[in-house]
């Protein structure tokens, strides 16, 4: 079998050009990449503290069409804690057993974080409308679900509420 056959093999083929078509009406979750997933992580802790899988809940909560793998969320906050921007600490919570690691976006990065909320939510307009619309969004820094594994792009920033 050659590769060419492998790889189809793989891949679930559409019922016909309806099963295209109804892709791009109803367009398929999308993973943040590594700049967006930072950006939604400043939004959050610019409002308060949160812990990891509060971030990943909210976002799908916050944007229905939007989600953020625990591989990126982990380098996103790899990429701020080495850039200082946050720290964490330890919270117990009564219904868990073992403490929870609580996020602290730290003051001297605030204004930093929010010059970017802007060029977010400008991100966030233009491609949610895209979503919703029916129109599969091509917008940097989004990964289709099916390829979610964390990609670096020249020019760009390397790497709940």
């Amino acid at each position: 079998m050659s590769s060419r056959e492998t790889s189809a093999r793989r891949l679930p083929l559409p019922s016909g050009l309806g099963g295209i078509r109804a892709f791009f009406d109803q367009p398929p979750i999308q993973h943040l990449g590594l700049e967006l997933a930072v950006c939604w992580i400043l939004e959050c802790l610019l409002q308060q503290d949160s812990y990891p899988t509060a971030l990943m809940h909210g976002l799908a909560e916050a944007h229905p069409k939007l989600r953020l793998s625990e591989t990126v969320l982990q380098q996103a906050l790899s990429f701020l804690d080495q850039d200082g921007a946050i720290s964490s600490y330890s919270q117990r919570c009564p219904s868990r057993g073992r403490p929870r690691r609580m996020l602290h976006l730290l003051d001297d990065h605030r204004p930093a974080a929010e010059q970017l909320m802007d060029p977010w939510h400008h991100w966030l307009d233009e491609n949610e409308h895209e979503l919703h619309s029916g129109r599969h969004a091509t917008g940097p820094g989004i990964h289709p679900a099916a390829h979610a594994a964390a990609g670096h792009r020249p020019g760009v920033l390397s790497a709940g509420c």
